[in-house]
């Protein structure tokens, strides 16, 4: 039996062979996941490039019926009809442009009345009023508008602020000139 001792140097020899085989397998291992997870990548991209273009051709076929109303409304208003029956037209196209935007789940939003919400609206300006509590919208400029529970434009509106507290000194002044003034109108008369 003859067995052969294989000495610290053959042993540290033959585990770094293991170990380099070890490495260089993981090392394939990393490159083919990082070429799966770019062909993946490439992949994703060009599904949802293809969704979006998809998405915005079924927008488009839905708007061509009422770019061709249009297009109609015109050549009714060259040959010299009626403004009424134009007016009554592009009525009909507006409407008809709301209902495409609604199947595609754009929706309109008004903000008038409550409490300014800088999520859904633009403040454009600030008026002062003892009508309406501060900070309340008062005046709708421009609608809103959200697609799905997302805000795509905000409204543009006027909300109220409180009227600023007049100095002391200014009320006082504003009793004795109207006391002088009372005082004027009684001597004159």
């Amino acid at each position: 039996m003859s067995s052969v001792k294989k000495g610290p140097v053959s042993q540290l020899v033959e585990r770094l062979a293991e170990l380099e085989a070890d490495g260089k397998q993981l090392h394939d291992q990393y490159l083919r996941a990082l070429a799966e997870f770019d062909n993946y990548r490439k992949r994703v991209e060009r599904d949802l490039e293809l969704n979006r273009r998809l998405a915005v051709e079924a927008l488009m076929q839905d708007i061509l019926p009422v770019l061709d109303d249009f297009e109609r409304a015109l050549q009714v208003v060259g040959s010299g009809s009626h403004v009424e029956g134009v007016q009554k037209g592009i009525t009909l196209i507006l409407r008809r442009l709301q209902d495409v935007c609604q199947r595609h789940g754009l929706s309109e939003f008004s903000c008038l009345g409550q409490e300014f919400d800088p999520r859904r609206a633009e403040a454009v300006s600030f008026v002062h009023s003892d009508e309406h509590k501060p900070n309340t919208v008062v005046q709708e400029l421009c609608k809103g508008y959200e697609c799905q529970g997302r805000v795509l434009r905000p409204a543009r509106v006027v909300v109220a602020k409180e009227r600023p507290a007049q100095p002391a000194e200014e009320v006082t002044e504003t009793a004795k000139d109207a006391e002088i003034r009372t005082s004027d109108s009684e001597s004159k008369s």
